[in-house]
């Protein structure tokens, strides 16, 4: 029977019903990108395709196809995704999907499906046990899967001054983002100037709409933040919907843009970063790397340094610097000079000197605030209490012995950068 289906270079395209059932009499693996109609097929997979389909082309097995999720009735849970979604079809089932642009991840799901199909046409395997294996996999993922697949990452999120202003949004945003799933690293308001605005935006300059968004932008406080989740980038840009309030609208009422359209005013109020690399330029614009001085403090760095070392490492911190040596009274004293004429001053030098403390200059966004919620409460017993996972929590001996010693504020660990290390060039 020949397809009535279209083809576009190597790919069929179904926009219907009935390409759809033509798509399912194909034999093979046929590898389908589910597109909707305000956003399109996913381009950035194209060259890896081409090159499969040539490195497979021999037996006519692997076939390639993009299909419209809004008039399918078979992939109306995919509809207003705007996450790239990928079926695969063997000999009329769909078997398997992939979540994302995952390059090294699609390439070994339709290499493993070909090499499968042609050893079942040679009689290598089973028909049968290779279908059962397939269904299971494919209605239970996580049965025999490696969860490292799906990647965690970073998105910025904005929500701009007119809906921010109302604070109706502010509230029911937030808990709509963490019911999705999203965990909000790092937030803060922030009332952007002119310049910042240019800079964040030049690629919209030239735009007729970019003197309202100017005007917009610079009207009062934006609320900044940064969440993470699995896919972050794709599943953020999911709720936001189509780019414009009025696409959104029509297109998919339910979404964040269209449900928080601010009466009168055509930009939408929210953005997301488009793609991870926009991601991390951008979350780098509002939370550029800080760098603060951390110290482990002679009783933990002569039982716990590798253990506490481990947990910096596993919170994100890079180790800009870091040498081991001991205090002398003039530097502990100029760490703790806030506390001079205390009761326990005298004691805490004396801590402070014992012995050989690792010295580090820790970097991240938002270092000091971060290292510190690391460190947890001065208290080792109110630490083990209200942030169990804190390092003075594990390693804290006492109130003056609690491990580990961080600034207190950008300005802080600045100077004291610089009484340690000296001037450094850090970025």
């Amino acid at each position: 029977r020949m397809l009535k289906c279209q083809f576009i270079l190597f790919q069929m395209i179904i926009t219907n019903e009935s390409q759809w059932d033509e798509m399912l009499l194909i034999k093979g693996v046929v590898v389908i990108d589910v597109y909707q109609a305000w956003c399109g097929p996913c381009k950035a997979v194209l060259n890896l395709f081409r090159k499969l389909k040539n490195e497979f082309s021999e037996d006519d097995v692997l076939h390639f196809a993009v299909a419209e999720a809004d008039n399918i009735l078979a992939l109306q849970s995919f509809k207003n995704k705007c996450e790239p979604v990928f079926l695969f079809c063997v000999n009329g089932k769909i078997i398997s999907l992939v979540k994302g642009v995952n390059a090294p991840l699609l390439s070994k799901k339709i290499t493993e499906l070909v090499l499968e199909e042609r050893a079942i046409a040679s009689g290598q395997k089973d028909h049968s046990i290779e279908s059962a294996s397939r269904q299971l996999a494919f209605f239970f993922p996580n049965f025999d899967t490696d969860k490292t697949e799906q990647k965690m990452e970073k998105t910025l999120a904005l929500i701009r001054p007119c809906l921010l202003k109302e604070r109706r949004g502010k509230k029911s945003i937030l808990q709509r983002i963490k019911d999705d799933g999203f965990k909000i690293a790092m937030q803060k308001e922030i009332t952007l100037t002119e310049e910042q605005i240019h800079e964040f935006y030049k690629e919209h300059v030239d735009q007729d709409y970019f003197p309202v968004l100017l005007e917009q932008m610079t009207s009062g406080p934006t609320l900044v933040l940064a969440l993470t989740r699995e896919n972050a980038v794709a599943h953020w840009r999911d709720l936001l919907g189509p780019k414009t309030v009025e696409e959104a609208m029509k297109e998919n009422p339910n979404s964040l843009r269209a449900q928080y359209a601010v009466s009168n005013v055509p930009i939408g109020q929210l953005h997301g970063s488009s793609t991870p690399d926009d991601a991390q330029k951008e979350l780098e614009f509002f939370f550029p790397q800080e760098h603060t001085l951390a110290l482990i403090k002679p009783a933990a760095a002569a039982k716990h340094k590798d253990d506490i070392l481990q947990k910096v490492k596993d919170a994100g911190f890079r180790i800009s610097k870091i040498k081991e040596e001991s205090l002398t009274r003039e530097m502990a004293a100029q760490f703790y000079k806030d506390h001079e004429g205390k009761p326990f001053f005298e004691d805490l030098l004396s801590c402070m000197t014992e012995g050989p403390s690792v010295i580090m200059v820790l970097t991240k966004e938002n270092a000091v605030e971060e290292w510190r919620h690391l460190m947890g409460p001065v208290d080792p017993e109110v630490a083990k209490e209200t942030s169990p996972g804190s390092i003075r929590a594990h390693f804290a001996q006492d109130i003056l012995s609690n491990a580990v010693h961080g600034s207190s504020t950008k300005e802080h660990a600045q100077k004291s950068i610089e009484c340690v290390f000296g001037e450094l060039d850090l970025d």
